[in-house]
């Protein structure tokens, strides 16, 4: 294993995505294990991103799960049908939860949500390692996988964001209260009651955290929002965000047939 310095000079961020850059140049195939604040995981494969997952971002589940996309019961059998292969994905399509574009999707959110998290919180070390067909990983992988190029450029778009929001106090720990009476029809600021922590919004709500604090943002800027930097809820219990499920037992999954058309257009294209 080979450990990935900071080229970056104190700027934490930069490890994480100089790594994924250096080993996408060499062709990598493997995991990078990331370590900070909070740790979590990059998956490549011959220099493609497949992959990425961190407690600090919802990840498939709750994103299928929490947002009513996908019923509990459909999500049950195919986990249990699937996962256990690495063949979530076809087993969610095969029980009609998901189409393959939509399986695709959400794992292309995912993927660069945990980036961005992982980047966003800071890491100090990057740890390359052969892909370990016994270890735990995330649930859903993209084939042929994503640019790095593209994966760092999205993380670099949305951190310069994230960075004028933690200048007014919005950061993934802190704690949003309302400022006015909320809006029966918009299920985040019906969600904010001063005790949940940012990452805890997205979870419950089976959001992507990027998305979370954008739209947070918007709420400050209406007046209906304010943040505390108090620790609130850290959200829902680790096996419900840790990315724990097993990895394929034979390499990474083949991808559905006609599903990766929206690797040219998700979760990359700039959010308006």
């Amino acid at each position: 294993m080979t450990e990935i310095p900071d080229p970056t000079r104190g700027r934490p961020a930069g490890v994480l995505l100089a790594g994924i850059d250096r080993r996408a140049k060499e062709g990598f195939t493997g995991v990078l294990r990331a370590d900070g604040p909070v740790s979590g995981i990059v998956v490549l494969r011959e220099g493609k991103v497949v992959a990425a997952a961190t407690p600090e971002a919802p990840g498939p589940e709750p994103l299928l799960l929490r947002s009513g996309r996908v019923a509990e019961a459909d999500w049950t059998a195919a986990f249990a049908e699937g996962a256990p292969h690495g063949r979530l994905a076809e087993a969610l399509v095969a029980h009609g939860a998901l189409g393959a574009l939509g399986v695709e999707v959400v794992a292309a959110t995912a993927l660069a949500d945990a980036v961005f998290a992982l980047a966003l919180r800071g890491v100090q070390t990057c740890v390359a390692a052969p892909l370990d067909a016994a270890e735990t990983g995330p649930l859903l992988f993209l084939d042929p996988g994503l640019a790095a190029d593209d994966v760092v450029r999205e993380a670099q778009r949305r951190l310069a964001m994230a960075a004028e929001w933690q200048e007014r106090g919005l950061t993934s720990t802190a704690v949003p209260a309302s400022a006015a009476a909320g809006s029966a029809t918009d299920p985040l600021l019906a969600a904010v009651n001063g005790r949940r922590n940012v990452r805890g919004l997205a979870f419950a709500l089976g959001r992507g955290l990027f998305a979370t604090m954008r739209s947070l943002a918007d709420l400050m800027d209406a007046g209906a929002v304010t943040v505390s930097a108090e620790p609130g809820q850290a959200g829902p219990p680790t096996s419900q965000d840790a990315p724990h499920e097993p990895a394929p037992p034979e390499g990474l999954p083949k991808r559905l047939r006609g599903a990766s058309d929206v690797i040219r257009v998700l979760p990359f294209r700039p959010d308006r």
